[in-house]
């Protein structure tokens, strides 16, 4: 097994995600993280040609890496100075770099960039570097080339690493599609394990003052590189005096987190800090994942945060991520029901069964003279639907056995001769108490009504009494068969409550001082408006009596009538309802409540 993790390793020429390993190499999809991470860290542990490039990140090891001392091992200190914190809208205009060889500094690489426009006036506060300063100094592209050749295959070291991560692993991306694989080393990282708070602040000043540094930072990038290198130093010292000797377990003790993507930060860049729809685009431009967020930059820019943790299925998502789309909503439930229609436009990979995805299996009465019940075909009033085929077969096994119906596709003949005891079903079989059958359909209709109390109670009755007469046995899979069927009509009850639940959803907007409110009438949205402050006193009448007038919905679609009805049994802080009959809507208490709410909600929404 090793040997094909390291060949798949150089093929791909990459370290790769614990995620990715699992999936292609051990075919684990769904497995639990740390589960995958179990069973790689096996394979990585046995063989000395693999090492952890990070906390979840497995690579070929350099030379004698397992072995080698951490005392021993070369590093590459780098820092960097830029106009803004987002790669791709914010440039380098400073790059400095320290080599760390046997516990010493042995050579430095520094140099001013050419940021290519203006640098904003709180920079130029901040580390003095102003647009003079840079006019004559060289681009990115020439500068990268030179660092990349300083670094050579080192161990790269930065304060809050992810950081210079990012900016670096854009550029070179950008200039050549690559990236920086070697393993990373944070010295922030480091200061929280080690010190644990010992040292009061882990900004690289107040850390520089603790270790008593003889190069303090300054906001210029080899100042700050030859800082971040003497506490390399020590920390490595401390790290001996834990036990952590080689370069491969210190690796694993202070890799930064959430690295392998986090370049990937500035796609999130023009995202707005408003509610709405997101889809994770592949190069090709197809839809990878669909998700929704309260605030989009902020829910995008958390997939590439250091720390940050995701599924297998996400990881694949990110792997392939080359650009994000938008579309902005006014509300979280406009967010909502647009993500509902789009997963379900899209079919996206990335996305769980998500809505819209329902399995396709349904359990169905065929009507005619002996009416049956089916659990495959397209014929048939549909009883229980978005169920697994699976389930609508155990279904419609186990009311063949409880009631007395045919279970067979073509009716025996009247000459067929079968007595009682005889007959392969509990069905007529040529008999003539079509009264008894048809009876027998009926109750089992009304097992998935919207009023399913006495029913349930009559298959009590029936469920004791086929087993007294020997035609149910209750062993493991008949209770089995009758724990899916009772999960299978809740599923359907409520979806059916769904379908008739009215209400009036008052949520915050995305503008200060407007409110949003959605007419919910049979599990769909049949108004939408919009009120102010002061267009509130005017517009809420105006809003209930169109309600009044509206037409029901000739066809209710049960995923927006499931999405609504979850969002008024949450009654959460981000949205308030109002529960009401159809017939109300004009209602003077109706009236009152809602614009006691929406005043509620424009005054929580204002402060």
């Amino acid at each position: 097994m090793s040997d094909r993790l390291c060949a798949l390793i150089e093929r791909r020429g990459r370290p790769l995600e614990v995620g990715h390993i699992a999936a292609q190499l051990l075919h684990l999809r769904g497995c639990p993280e740390a589960l995958q991470r179990r069973l790689v860290a096996q394979i990585v542990e046995s063989d000395l040609r693999l090492a952890w490039h990070g906390r979840d990140l497995v690579g070929l090891a350099p030379p004698e890496w397992a072995e080698r001392d951490v005392r021993d091992g070369s590093f590459c200190v780098v820092d960097l100075e830029t106009t803004g914190g987002s790669p791709g809208r914010a440039r380098i205009t400073e790059l400095g770099a320290v080599r760390v060889e046997g516990m010493r500094i042995t050579a430095q690489y520094s140099t001013l960039v050419n940021p290519g426009h203006a640098i904003p006036a709180a920079i130029v506060q901040l580390n003095g570097i102003d647009d003079e300063t840079v006019a004559g100094a060289p681009p990115i592209d020439d500068v990268l080339q030179g660092f990349i050749e300083f670094a050579r295959d080192d161990v790269l070291v930065a304060h809050n690493a992810p950081f210079d991560l990012r900016f670096l692993n854009h550029e070179r991306r950008r200039l050549d599609g690559t990236y920086f694989t070697q393993p990373w080393l944070d010295t922030l990282t480091m200061a929280r394990r080690l010190l644990r708070g010992r040292a009061g602040r882990n900004d690289l000043g107040n850390l520089a003052v603790w270790a008593d540094t003889t190069v303090r930072p300054s906001h210029r990038a080899l100042p700050d590189a030859a800082a971040t290198a003497e506490l390399l130093v020590r920390f490595l010292d401390m790290l001996v005096d834990e036990g952590v000797t080689t370069l491969e377990r210190a690796v694993a003790f202070a890799a930064p987190g959430g690295t392998r993507h986090s370049w990937k930060l500035a796609l999130a860049d023009d995202l707005p800090s408003a509610p709405g729809v997101y889809r994770m685009l592949d190069r090709r431009g197809g839809v990878l994942y669909v998700g929704k967020a309260g605030n989009l930059r902020r829910r995008v820019r958390s997939y590439f945060g250091p720390g940050g943790q995701h599924s297998t299925r996400i990881g694949r998502v990110l792997e392939q991520l080359d650009r994000i789309d938008y579309e902005q909503c006014e509300s979280e439930l406009d967010a909502l029901l647009l993500e509902s229609s789009r997963i379900r436009e899209h079919q996206p990979p990335g996305n769980r069964r998500g809505v819209g995805r329902r399995p396709g299996g349904r359990l169905a009465v065929i009507d005619g003279d002996w009416a049956r019940v089916a659990s495959s075909g397209a014929a048939g009033r549909t009883l229980v639907g978005g169920i697994s085929p699976k389930v609508a077969a155990s279904m419609r096994t186990l009311f063949e056995q409880l009631y007395p119906i045919r279970a067979c596709a073509v009716l025996c003949p009247p000459d067929a001769g079968f007595s009682d005891s005889t007959r392969p079903c509990a069905g007529p079989c040529g008999l003539d108490d079509a009264a008894t059958h048809a009876d027998a359909v009926a109750s089992i209709e009304r097992l998935a009504g919207p009023v399913p109390a006495e029913a349930l109670g009559a298959l009590a009755i029936r469920l004791v009494d086929s087993a007294r007469a020997g035609r149910w046995n209750p062993g493991d899979t008949e209770r089995e068969q009758l724990g899916a069927a009772l999960a299978a009509l809740r599923g359907e009850w409520r979806a059916k409550a769904a379908t008739r639940r009215c209400a009036v959803i008052v949520e915050p907007s995305d503008v200060r001082g407007v409110v949003v409110l959605f007419g919910v009438m049979n599990g769909a949205v049949v108004l939408r408006r919009r009120l102010d402050s002061e267009g509130l006193e005017a517009g809420l009448p105006d809003a209930l009596e169109e309600l009044a007038r509206a037409a029901e919905p000739a066809e209710p679609d049960v995923e927006t009538a499931r999405l609504l009805e979850q969002r008024i049994r949450d009654r959460g802080v981000a949205s308030t309802i109002v529960v009401v009959s159809a017939d109300r809507w004009l209602d003077g208490a109706v009236r009152a409540r809602v614009a006691r709410v929406a005043r509620d909600v424009l005054e929580s929404s204002s402060g």
